[in-house]
């Protein structure tokens, strides 16, 4: 039983490393790309007592919807699940690739890798299942490869916040996940925006005659046009701003959902 889990623990690393190749994935934005990294910290493996453990662990995230086909951590080629308009389309299953299953609705997960590949409009994230965040009894490590597909043209004028409210209706940011790996609280239940259908464009501050509030507008905007809230949920990512007669839901600084 070692011995396989050494060969599985390898395989992965080798995978990470296979996975850097153009030939896996076109080039990306280097700035963009440095801003993903930079906000879904990856985590860092290594073979340790003959199975792969985390030694520089980073963004642990939440199965916000059902439907992502994961495989074995031996598994070298992944299907691609693509997520657009929030919707998974997940890929069949095929035995040429091992056995494989969908990764259950908050189940937490590691980020191996995340890569903007603005040729295609997408943003691409391979995630691992977190044992330890998961409460499971054996080693699972089931590994996912995900496409965020995007409008034709929006990636090249989006930045990394904008990206994350849209990745956030299927892997959330797991709020309540302590720095030992192991979740401490109920994952985010914050109801996720529809993807932009369209490139954004910047909003000047709302005239104080006419109020308004849109998604996408920034803290500063929305107090510029409603003043001060009278209390601040602070979630980390996530932020609530609440007045008298109006919640204000923002994911990543920008407005995403107003109640």
């Amino acid at each position: 039983m070692k011995k396989v889990l050494r060969f599985f623990a390898i395989a992965v690393l080798v995978f990470a490393g296979l996975a850097t190749f153009p030939c896996a994935f076109a080039q990306g934005s280097g700035s963009l790309d440095a801003d993903l990294r930079q906000q879904f910290k990856p985590t860092k493996f290594a073979v340790a007592g003959g199975a792969l453990q985390p030694v520089d662990q980073g963004v642990i995230l939440v199965v916000k919807k059902g439907g992502i086909r994961a495989y074995p951590p031996a598994t070298l080629v992944l299907a691609t699940n693509k997520v657009q308009d929030g919707n998974i389309e997940t890929p069949r299953d095929n035995p040429f690739l091992g056995p494989s299953l969908l990764l259950p609705v908050d189940n937490r997960v590691y980020v191996m890798k995340v890569i903007a590949d603005l040729k295609k409009d997408r943003v691409i994230f391979i995630v691992m299942q977190c044992d330890q965040c998961n409460g499971a009894q054996g080693t699972s490590l089931f590994k996912a490869q995900i496409a965020f597909q995007f409008p034709q043209g929006w990636l090249a004028g989006a930045d990394a916040g904008q990206v994350a409210d849209v990745v956030a209706q299927v892997l959330a940011p797991d709020n309540g996940g302590g720095d030992n790996g192991q979740s401490q609280g109920q994952p985010n239940d914050a109801g996720a925006a529809p993807p932009p259908q369209q490139a954004p464009q910047q909003s000047a501050p709302p005239q104080q005659s006419t109020q308004t509030i849109t998604k996408g507008q920034t803290e500063d905007q929305v107090i510029a046009a409603f003043g001060q809230p009278d209390k601040i949920v602070d979630l980390g990512a996530k932020k609530l701003y609440v007045y008298k007669d109006m919640k204000i839901t923002f994911i990543g600084g920008r407005v995403v959902d107003v109640q």
